[in-house]
């Protein structure tokens, strides 16, 4: 597994990783694929379990010092000489002086039993178990697993393998060909466990998997929308369809089974102990024994009644003084989608069904609604509408198709949003990812930061393709907390899923996610973003808007032909 690592590292080219990593699978016993799957994630459990490995390079180096007989001090001086703790490790067990700890070749069971154990251990004494347990695999490894082993523990692998990449190679692995690579897309979408999916499909065949339905605590990967530039597009493209108000808040799933009842976020991760009140309202308020329902959360003054900006509803997202502000800030919940209920698998119904269906399960009360919907089928009417809302103070609208069904974790046009424009020629905000950082001049060196370079997404290579330096619009706050949080991420080169000419003072791992409003979007020689004819795509005045989008993740950033339409858009504006 170490060598497959070593090979996916040296690769950039997303069909060859496939075409590896199938030969790779081939090798692997039925009865470990599911580790496997998960390790190549970089994960240990799917991200709604909530167990994360969280060691830091200094946990790592003491490990590292105790099996290679070199001191701490000698640990930190080559991290900081080579900016890898990987190659660090690496260097450090090729020479190593002391005998092994425990003797005998490392076996994917041993590093992945080890390292549950790491990320589960609590309570007194706990540093020191989670040293030993690291010192075990490090005294067991060769040069080359300990590389791959301190890389995996301090969260930065380089394999920039995507789920789909993945999914392609497992196809491929069991019979040869991508055929079924959609069914086990669906079944990811329906579980957000590829590692459950790689299981079922390698022990149990095609007819296992496309029985996967959705069940309560397996979060639903969320259904994305397309942007149209106008209401008149929209009917053309849709006819008769529903609108919904389009709200400024969090989107969140809810899981129900009998009497407990978990919340999740866009992102899978667990957030139940962050909305105690959520949780009551879905046990008082939902006809239901089993459900899950999907909804966008959003805060209100509860002396006006008026909703309240983002950027005091995400104060709700918080580990600490929940009641406090479960008090401050109240919530409602608008529902807008019934993914399952009772048994029943309502993503593969339409949706005029499942609202029908989410009426009825509804009960009345403070906190559970419905988002209202209008059915709608002339442009003029879309407009008015929209127009309404935004005077409002909401975001917009999205406009639904009546026949769909709910497309878990993809981009379709059975959903279509329009939103109010941030400028008078890009039609929408742009959700980057961060891929390196400035030192900055002058006033920002304190800070020891300046601005950032940004990058949006292609799925279909599973590359980061550069679209916007951002130099202003920071506080002297965000410049400090941009600057403690990059550091953790920083790399010594570029990553290899990056595409970029231009080089930042520091590259870092792209998993942040921010928000950015621009004046346009202009052809650029400098930026990658849909490169052609020696150009690519770059934002006028890129401005940031709050701070990091903890509820999403890089591939959650806007995506390439997600910025092409909206060049086009601005071209027809």
């Amino acid at each position: 597994m170490a060598q497959a690592y070593d090979k996916l590292e040296s690769t950039t080219s997303r069909l060859q990783m496939a075409d590896d990593l199938a030969v790779f699978f081939k090798t692997v016993p039925p009865g470990l694929i599911r580790n496997v799957v998960y390790l190549l994630q970089g994960i240990l459990v799917p991200e709604h379990h909530g167990i994360q490995l969280g060691i830091g390079d200094k946990l790592c180096e003491q490990a590292l010092s105790k099996v290679s007989g070199k001191t701490i001090k000698q640990i930190e001086a080559a991290y900081r000489k080579i900016g890898d703790l990987g190659q660090v490790a690496e260097t450090a067990l090729s020479v190593k002086t002391q005998k092994s700890l425990g003797g005998g070749s490392l076996t994917v069971e041993k590093v992945y039993d080890n390292l549950y154990k790491l990320a589960t251990v609590s309570g007194e004494g706990s540093q020191d178990q989670k040293i030993s347990l690291l010192a075990e695999l490090f005294s067991q490894a060769s040069p080359t697993e300990a590389k791959t082993i301190a890389r995996f523990v301090t969260g930065r692998l380089r394999l920039g393998v995507a789920e789909s990449t993945i999914m392609d190679a497992l196809s491929v692995a069991k019979i040869g060909d991508k055929t079924h690579k959609d069914v086990l897309e669906r079944a990811f979408n329906l579980t957000s466990d590829l590692g459950q999916v790689a299981e079922t499909w390698f022990n149990q065949g095609l007819d296992a998997v496309s029985q996967i339905t959705p069940q309560p605590f397996n979060p639903i990967r969320p259904a994305l929308a397309e942007r149209l530039p106008s209401a008149k597009d929209i009917i053309e493209r849709l006819g008769k369809c529903s609108v919904e108000a389009k709200y400024d808040g969090f989107r969140l799933q809810v899981h129900k089974y009998g009497k407990t009842v978990r919340v999740y976020s866009r992102r899978q991760e667990d957030m139940t102990a962050m909305f105690p009140d959520i949780v009551k309202a879905t046990l008082d308020q939902l006809n239901a024994d089993e459900a899950i329902l999907e909804g966008e959360a959003i805060g209100y003054n509860s002396a006006t009644g008026q909703f309240v900006p983002f950027q005091e509803t995400i104060q709700r997202k918080r580990k600490h003084g929940v009641a406090k502000y479960a008090e401050k800030i109240p919530l409602k919940l608008f529902v807008f989608e019934l993914l399952y209920a009772d048994g029943t698998d309502w993503t593969v119904r339409p949706y005029v069904e499942r609202q029908a269906e989410l009426a009825r399960r509804i009960i009345a009360g403070p906190i559970l609604a419905q988002a209202e919907t209008k059915i709608i089928e002339k442009p003029e009417e879309l407009e008015n509408l929209f127009d309404k809302l935004v005077g409002e103070g909401l975001e917009g609208i999205m406009a639904k198709d009546l026949h769909a069904p709910y497309s878990a974790g993809a981009r379709k046009f059975a959903w279509i949003k329009l939103k109010r424009s941030y400028s008078s020629k890009l039609a929408d905000s742009l959700d980057v990812v961060i891929i390196g950082f400035y030192y900055g001049k002058g006033k920002r060196t304190e800070f020891g930061f300046g601005g950032l370079l940004s990058a949006i997404y292609d799925p279909n290579e599973d590359r980061f393709r550069s679209i916007a330096k951002i130099g202003t619009g920071f506080s002297e706050q965000q410049m400090a907390d941009f600057s403690e949080l990059l550091q953790k991420d920083a790399l010594k080169q570029k990553p290899n899923n990056v595409d970029c000419l231009i080089e930042p003072d520091v590259w870092v791992k792209p998993r942040h996610v921010i928000t950015v409003i621009a004046d346009e979007i202009t052809r650029s020689p400098v930026h990658t973003c849909a490169w052609s004819d020696k150009e690519g795509l770059a934002l006028r005045f890129p401005r940031i808007k709050g701070f990091v989008r903890t509820d999403k993740s890089a591939t959650d950033a806007t995506t390439e032909s997600e910025v092409l339409e909206l060049y086009e858009m601005q071209r027809q504006r």
